[in-house]
């Protein structure tokens, strides 16, 4: 990525930030689980990956399904946390996608922005799917969706949406909401050496969190909170192990 672009997006990344930061704000503020004890919320990510040209393409046979390429795409996805951190990362790519859940059933959400076309065709929201990354050729594909609904937690970009994009383009950059809601599993057993859950008493449905660490998706909450949910729900013995599946 040139410095010049790096610099157009960080700029622009921060003002979403900032304009967004009111609905955004009651992110770091701390919750009361129901034992009385206090977890703080973690801080909202946002996902930027850039590229120099692209295309989208229809899926032929397939309703609003479409292949979006991007062609010249920077080595690294740049995450920009809200208030009150304002952590700034910069994630090797196949590192970050392999972190990040695209789940068939409930895919990320993001913003396409084209830099240089007309106003009433430059900005979609879309579901991501099935991320294929090539460094040699520096090509990011994804299958995806256009909303009919723009619903990113980016107020602004849900009102600038539009319906349709040119097939081809220029300088163009992807932002991406932070991971999508899944579950964790509750389990009897111990953990198994192969990393599956074995007596499963059910599942408890959870918000994840990106953490810049170890880049990837995780349960927003301690271990602990959802062992004592896990026991809650499906009793005593149901709260001896938990199985994260906020990547799959």
């Amino acid at each position: 990525m040139s410095k010049k672009m790096f610099a157009a997006i960080a700029v622009l990344a921060m003002a979403i930030l900032t304009a967004s930061c009111g609905v955004l704000a009651e992110e770091t503020e701390e919750v009361q689980t129901d034992n009385g004890t206090a977890e703080e919320k973690p801080v909202t990510f946002m996902f930027v990956q850039s590229a120099q040209s692209g295309t989208l393409v229809p899926v032929e046979g397939e309703d609003n399904l479409y292949t979006l390429t991007l062609m010249g795409v920077a080595p690294q996805t740049i995450a920009f946390s809200d208030r009150p951190e304002r952590v700034v990362v910069q994630a090797p790519m196949q590192k970050f996608l392999d972190g990040m859940c695209f789940a068939p059933d409930n895919g990320p959400n993001a913003a396409l922005e084209i830099l240089e076309a007309d106003e009433e065709e430059d900005l979609a929201v879309v579901e991501l799917f099935d991320p294929v990354y090539d460094a040699a050729s520096q090509t990011l594909q994804y299958n995806v969706s256009i909303l009919e609904e723009p619903d990113l937690s980016y107020a602004v970009f849900n009102e600038r949406a539009d319906k349709t994009l040119p097939e081809n383009f220029g300088p163009a950059a992807l932002f991406i909401d932070d991971c999508s809601d899944r579950f964790m599993t509750c389990a009897k057993s111990a953990l198994p050496p192969d990393g599956d859950c074995s007596d499963i008493c059910g599942t408890i449905p959870t918000g994840c969190c990106w953490h810049f660490g170890d880049i990837k998706c995780m349960g927003c909450h301690s271990d602990d909170y959802y062992l004592t949910k896990c026991e809650e729900k499906y009793g005593s013995g149901c709260g001896n192990n938990i199985c994260d599946e906020c990547l799959f």
